[in-house]
């Protein structure tokens, strides 16, 4: 296919070329409130979500989303959420709670895993039942949103 078939065809040229680099900045312009909105979800006090966002954009590895496979957003959405798990393992580690198997319907069981980042075995062990109760319990929640 020529120049011309592709222009004819509405294939833009520039997005067949490789894309800039963004400085942080514009990164911050464009993605910021994405990033502070998946970050509220894990940690729902803004103050810690504000010094989390702020190292979000101030970290090394965000330069390494210009090189990043998929799309931009995808590499800040995966480093806003791996910050914020990160920021509420400290926090939880400073103020142990004990969970309880009463504790374990599936709403809890979503939060632990996602906003607390545990993995189902850390989940099943802190709330003493197995690990297939646990991926069942994901089931179940992610059920009630659909019929809901």
């Amino acid at each position: 296919m020529n120049e011309l078939e592709r222009a004819n065809n509405g294939v833009d040229n520039q997005a067949l070329s490789k894309p800039r680099t963004l400085t942080p900045l514009e990164v911050y312009d464009q993605y910021g409130a994405m990033a502070y909105g998946i970050i509220l979800q894990i940690l729902p006090q803004t103050h810690l979500a504000q010094e989390v966002l702020v190292s979000v954009f101030s970290s090394p590895e965000l330069q390494a989303c210009n090189s990043y496979p998929f799309t931009f957003a995808a590499c800040v959405i995966k480093l806003a959420r791996s910050k914020a798990v990160e920021a509420k393992r400290k926090l939880t580690a400073l103020t142990t709670a004990v969970v309880t198997a009463s504790d374990a319907s599936p709403e809890n069981i979503f939060d632990l895993a996602f906003r607390q980042g545990l993995t189902p075995d850390e989940v099943a062990g802190r709330l003493n039942i197995s690990k297939s109760e646990v991926l069942r319990s994901f089931h179940e929640f992610f059920k009630s949103y659909r019929t809901a």
